[in-house]
């Protein structure tokens, strides 16, 4: 790559407009380079010198395409700072450059270190970057490398940059990785969510704070009289727009099956250790649970809703049906664990603990009802607040957890305000008397200060919409509609065995994400990753590891000197066994020639022995008085004395040369010990992040896979022609597609979580676990949506500035016209004013008419035939239903529950089911009328809007006889373009807001089959006897063959009714819009044009315009609405223009 241009982001010169894209581009361009200069010289690095010959590179090109965002993040960051230094030498060979500075860089860094780094730290590639002096040399002298290539964290080393705290418990954590319940937090929380922020998005909004001051003062100025105007009540316009800066919430549903680890993720995504209760046995989460950020002055607060009296009441009147059909096991004690049955003994005994089995089957719904401790829960909502996060969870734990402790609180649980205590009388009694109060909860609501969601982020945990509460089936559906994203959870060693992507999602949850246009906004998040057998990862990828290998064998050797060192124990303990014998003797020998019996000087047993000098004659001693060959007694134990301590020595040297053989050994033993827990981390490491990397993969290839299949099956099904369906980029959907592998258990443990710190292996950096990566993405989800709000409310703000600085312009005129030449020029401005509404009219109607033929011709008509097809279903439906136990078909109890439930129950959906076959063949042109036609009808319409606006721009003007001040001209011209900002961010308003009303109708076709089979669902329900489950199945059937056209036809214009009331109340919408432009535009205009020429303004009307003018020039010169909101650019007379 030759001749790189500088990327304009990096160039010193501002950044113009029409740039921005073609620079973002030009990073990224440069990024990829990066990336491959840096793997390629590490691939290099790690296979330098092996023995078998290194393999070929891999295609980094290929797999740039696949990696993270936010390591795609960490390459352009990258670049920036490259860009940052102003060497346009670089760019003339910008690959050859960044070949030698990451060549350098892994040259001096050992081959396991390589194999552990996957990238340069940011902090060692600024070193790098600092030590380039001009463009002939890339990194300085060989003298200096030692100091330009810092080494990179690896674990387990003797000399570790950073090493981990070791936490004890009422230790503080370090600042990096503090828990949140510690005074550190903010610097530790500033790291988990460091550089997520989008630097423009938040400019925009310090331009909102900005804006709002901006009407504060305006509206002291009017509040303080009315002489700037009464065509116009300012006050209620500034207090309008006013309401347009608040920033809304994006709603993520976390969806997943049981033993996903949802709690545990929303947990680590909180960076809280235990908020939402876990259990790793079951199912924790009872209830809807939706977690946003706390702006109030505690540290945690929650809002329980509890559901209504008639919901209880019907909810009761189910359990009581499912304990009644199994009577006989509820009186013997003998219910099945887990049966549906158990399940409704065990919510009843919950809210009514003093009952037992016996009371409950002579009880009655209306004896329940009764008690006063219940129902003066039902309907409320419960608040409470704290800072402490155990006592929280704990509190919290009651109503969330189906298992949550009853009885009566702790005595500490009482130190509670007395605020808190006034919110919270009833539940305290209640708990004071041991109700369970989970199963009378319709959702909990919890705020905390979790830097992850202070953009605008709800995390909603939902514990499945097939409760057998109707009140919590509701919340939980009427989350799915308003959730901006949706997180697929799913264990990783399931994620892609089970193709998440594809099976894990049901038909009919695929069905609504089609149908909401929702494939665009799903996340697939992997847990657990932690749990991981090397061997296995190794096999199934095929991966090539020389540390693994190593690994491999480690063992033998290991254990080659293990036995080495136990082989060495046995003559170490012979030796020092004879050791301890001859230093016994040595003493006994000792003693006794010093004693009394021989009475010898210790000199004497133990003389120093000289070497003898040359020619010196040798002293023998002399025996005098006895026979030479016969020895004393005292001098055959001298010699045996000296004789033992011979061989003493002798035995010490062999101890000695044993124990450093041993610690020899030993000290080998302990290094190929440390090497092996840092090769086995390693090697860890590596099949983590392998397996990671194949999992994303091969969701995101399934995923894409999996909607391109269900696009082409709807489109088999679609009779429209190929011109109609809007092409998808099945490669971009995958390559888009977010995807975490996540290990919440690494994250806790290197935050320093009480009883979680114990370090996970294979994991030694916070971003190791991806929880940090989710962190951030949970605040990007947030970034349209602020956008959008941002710029509504700057769109609104600057509409009603450039309307006050066009009046403040106007401070003086002639107001000397005659009555006829007022009328005249009134006239003359009228009949402009009715041109242009009798033009909007035209293109309103226009665009009313094309709206109701493409709901006609798209959906109408097909739901005509969608439903005749759907009603030869309905019977064939039924059939399967009805199918015998070893067909698939159902139990008679899981019949009943199904019918009790109104079709819905666990995991079923007859209703739904009953539709699918419409659905499927109306979902294609479904889609396409709210995604691709109509949001082009709306932008025809603004378009020509746009155009008629501009015509009368000049049309009014023209209508002036006289010359109209450039000043003035300038302010029209500025007034326009807000007109045209504003009313494109209303209708864009307008698009969504029918968005998301067909979010709800399409979910109407299920409701509506089940009103009309609410009879046929209570007659099966209440069948009971031998021979039941055939009545109920004939009664079924028969409303499939006989009523199938009532019921699917009902569905059908119960839907096109709700579609007919969405058009009333869209175009309802657009004329609003419409008529608030042609009274914003008229009443700018003639205070403009036609005021100045027939009335005077008073001194106190100069003087408040003045102060105005005053206000709206220093506000446009610190906002620069222009900037934010793109100035648009519009013909000028004579044929100049004006951004």
């Amino acid at each position: 790559m030759e001749g790189v241009e500088r990327p304009r982001s990096m160039s010193r010169a501002p950044e113009e407009p029409h740039q921005k894209q073609e620079s973002e581009l030009d990073v990224l361009s440069l990024a990829e380079v990066h990336y491959v200069a840096e793997q390629t010289a590490r691939h290099n690095r790690c296979w330098e010198g092996q023995v078998d010959g290194k393999p070929t590179c891999p295609n980094f090109k290929a797999i740039w395409a696949c990696i993270t965002p936010r390591l795609r993040e960490l390459y352009t960051d990258r670049v920036k700072y490259i860009g940052t230094k102003g060497w346009d030498w670089i760019y003339a060979d910008y690959e050859g450059s960044l070949t030698t500075l990451y060549g350098h860089f892994y040259a001096r860094i050992d081959q396991r270190m390589a194999e552990m780094t996957s990238c340069v730290e940011f902090a060692d590639f600024e070193a790098l970057v600092d030590n380039v002096d001009s463009r002939d040399t890339v990194v300085k002298g060989e003298a200096d490398d030692k100091d330009v290539v810092p080494d990179p964290m690896v674990v387990d080393q003797e000399e570790e940059p950073e090493p981990e705290p070791k936490l004890e418990p009422g230790d503080d954590p370090s600042d990096e990785d503090v828990s949140m319940t510690d005074p550190g937090e903010e610097s530790s929380l500033k790291c988990g969510i460091k550089g997520a922020e989008n630097r423009d998005i938040i400019a925009l909004e310090n331009a909102v704070a900005k804006g709002v001051d901006v009407l504060k003062q305006l509206y002291a100025v009017f509040a303080g009289s009315d002489a700037f105007g009464t065509e116009t009540d300012w006050k209620a316009e500034i207090e309008r727009t006013q309401k347009y800066a608040c920033t809304e919430k994006v709603i993520i549903g976390v969806v997943g099956s049981t033993g996903a680890g949802k709690s545990s993720l929303i947990n680590a995504v909180l960076d809280e250790k235990n908020v939402l209760s876990t259990d790793c046995m079951r199912a924790s989460t009872a209830v809807a649970t939706e977690i946003s950020y706390n702006h109030g002055t505690t540290k945690y607060r929650a809002e329980v809703e509890f559901i209504k009296h008639t919901e209880w009441e019907r909810e009761l009147e189910v359990l009581f049906a499912e304990l009644l059909d199994h009577q006989e096991e509820v009186t013997r004690g003998a219910i099945p664990k887990n049966s549906d049955a158990a399940v409704a003994l065990d919510k009843i005994k919950a809210v009514y603990p003093m009952l037992k089995p016996q009371d409950i089957l002579h009880a009655s719904v209306a004896d329940l009802m009764t008690n006063g401790r219940v129902t003066d829960l039902l309907g409320t909502t419960l608040k409470f607040e704290g800072d402490d996060p155990k006592a929280f969870s704990t509190r919290l734990k009651s109503y969330i957890d189906s298992k949550g402790k009853r009885g009566r609180p702790k005595k500490s649980a009482k130190s509670q305000d007395a605020a808190e205590h006034q919110d919270s009388a009833s539940d305290t009694d209640a708990a004071n008397q041991g109700i369970g109060l989970w199963p009378l909860v319709r959702v909990v609501r919890i705020y905390t200060k979790a830097p992850a969601l202070a953009t605008g982020a709800v995390l909603v945990d939902l514990p499945g919409i097939f409760d057998s509460n109707a009140a919590r089936v509701a919340v939980a559906e009427d989350y799915m509609r308003r959730c901006s994203a949706h997180w697929i959870v799913a264990p990783i060693n399931r994620a892609v065995d089970d193709k998440v992507a594809r099976d894990l999602l049901g038909k009919n949850y695929k069905l609504q994400m089609q149908m909401d246009c929702a494939f665009n906004d799903m996340t697939f998040i992997c847990t657990k990753t932690d749990d991981i057998v090397p061997t296995e990862v190794v096999q199934s990828l095929n991966l090539d590891l020389p540390a693994f290998n190593e690994v491999q064998n480690l063992p033998a050797r290991l254990e080659s000197l293990k036995k080495g060192i136990d082989g060495l124990k046995k003559p170490k303990k012979e030796i020092r066994t004879q050791l301890d014998w001859i230093e016994t003797e040595i003493e006994e020998l000792e003693e006794r020639l010093t004693g009394d019996e021989f009475g010898c000087d210790v000199l004497e047993i133990t003389p120093k022995r000289k070497k003898p000098h040359r020619n010196e004659p040798s002293e023998t001693p002399t025996l005098q008085g006895t026979d030479i060959t016969e020895i004393s007694e005292v001098e055959r134990l001298k010699n045996r004395f000296l004789d033992l301590k011979v061989e003493r020595k002798d035995l010490r040297s062999q101890l000695k040369h044993i124990n450093e053989e041993m610690d020899s050994k030993a000290e080998e033993l302990k290094e190929l010990e440390d090497g092996k827990k840092q090769m086995e981390h390693a090697v860890l490491n590596s099949c983590i992040e392998a397996r990671n990397n194949y999992s994303k993969q091969q969701i995101k290839r399934d995923f894409a896979l999996e909607v391109q299949c269900l696009d082409q099956e709807f489109e088999d099904d679609d009779t429209g022609t190929p011109a109609q369906t809007a092409v998808c980029d099945y490669d971009e959907l995958e390559r888009n597609l977010p995807v975490f592998c996540v290990s919440t258990r690494a994250y806790q443990g290197l935050r320093g979580r009480t009883d979680m710190a114990k370090i996970v292996g294979g994991f030694s950096q916070l971003e190791e676990t991806e929880i940090p990566l989710l962190q951030r993405h949970c605040v990007r989800l947030t970034e349209k949506a602020r956008e959008g709000s941002s710029r509504r409310f700057l769109t609104q703000l600057n509409q009603v500035l450039q309307s006050m600085k066009l009046r403040s312009l106007v401070s003086a005129g002639a107001g000397d016209a005659s009555e006829q030449k007022i009328r005249e020029i009134e006239d003359n401005f009228e009949r402009v004013l009715d041109g242009l509404t009798e033009a909007t009219e035209v293109h309103r109607s226009q665009f009313n008419r094309v709206a109701r033929e493409l709901f006609q011709e798209n959906i109408f008509k097909r739901l005509s035939r969608a439903s005749q097809y759907a009603i030869t279903q309905f019977p064939e439906s039924v059939s399967r239903w009805n199918a015998p136990g070893s067909s698939g078909g159902l139990r008679w109890n899981t019949y009943k529950a199904i019918c009790r439930r109104r079709g819905v129950f666990h995991e079923t959906d007859w209703n739904q089911d009953v539709a699918r076959p419409m659905l499927d063949k109306i979902a294609p042109s479904w889609k396409r009328t709210f995604t691709d036609h109509l949001p082009h009808c709306f932008l025809t319409l603004k378009e020509n809007l746009e155009a008629l606006l501009s015509r009368f721009h000049k049309q009014a003007i023209d209508s002036v006889k006289h010359g109209v001040p450039e000043e003035i001209r300038l302010g029209l011209q500025d007034t326009l373009v807000a007109c045209h900002q504003s009313m494109g961010e209303q209708f864009r308003v307008a698009e969504t807001l029918t968005m998301q009303e067909q979010k709800r109708i399409n979910r109407t076709f299920a409701d509506a089959i089940a009103d009309r089979l609410e009879e046929t669902y209570q007659a099966c329900a209440s069948e009971t006897g031998r021979g039941s489950l055939q009545r109920i199945r004939a009664l079924m059937q028969q409303t499939a063959d006989d009523h199938a056209n009532d019921v699917l036809r009902g569905s059908t214009e119960n839907a096109k009714h709700e579609l007919i009331k969405l058009l009333d109340s869209q175009e309802a919408e657009v004329d609003r819009i419409i008529q608030a432009r042609l009274r914003r535009i008229s009443l700018d205009y003639h205070g403009a044009l036609i005021a100045p020429q027939i009335r005077l303004c008073t001194e106190e009307q100069v003087q408040i315009k003045s102060e105005v003018a005053k206000i709206i020039e220093a506000a446009e010169a610190e906002l620069q609405l222009g900037r934010f909101l793109g100035e648009v650019r519009l013909s000028r007379p004579g044929g100049s223009s004006r951004a």
